[in-house]
């Protein structure tokens, strides 16, 4: 069985990453959006496509989706939900699912469309919040690598 690779790693992964530092920032800031939408599964893909549309760096913007990965995505879908319900008013007595999976999809998917327009409610508001922390967390990380690099030659 493989074992799930910590999310700590992951992130670390991006400052090894060869490429101009902004881009590495825009690409992570994309995935970290992107992992708030309520497509797991597909965030990865989705994802690689906008990443190489928009000409960013196409592996952080990989590495920035795993902010929803099996551990915390159940969590952050179920506020999400709750986010995008009080946003837009919206009264239901659905409850999310507590694991993620293939049938967290399908149950999404059936559940109606006040549910995934909730879920897209909030996970906008989540992922632009998620964007722009993630965003100036790489460009602080950078800049202090980048100094303590200049210090060391």
């Amino acid at each position: 069985m493989k074992r799930i690779k910590n999310p700590i790693k992951i992130f670390k992964g991006v400052f090894a990453l060869k490429d101009n530092p902004e881009k590495i920032a825009k690409g992570f800031a994309l995935g970290s959006f992107i992992g708030m939408m309520p497509i797991p599964g597909f965030q990865m893909v989705v994802s690689l496509t906008i990443s190489a549309i928009i000409k960013v760096n196409k592996k952080a913007a990989c590495i920035g989706v795993f902010n929803t990965n099996i551990a915390t995505g159940a969590f952050i879908f179920a506020f999400n939900f709750w986010l995008g319900k009080k946003i837009l008013n919206i009264q239901t007595n659905f409850t999310l699912p507590d694991r993620l999976g293939f049938d967290y999809v399908k149950t999404i998917f059936s559940a109606g469309a006040d549910v995934y327009i909730s879920l897209i409610a909030g996970g906008i508001v989540t992922g632009i919040v998620s964007a722009v922390v993630g965003y100036y967390l790489v460009k602080i990380a950078f800049n202090k690598r980048s100094k303590r690099d200049s210090i060391t030659e």
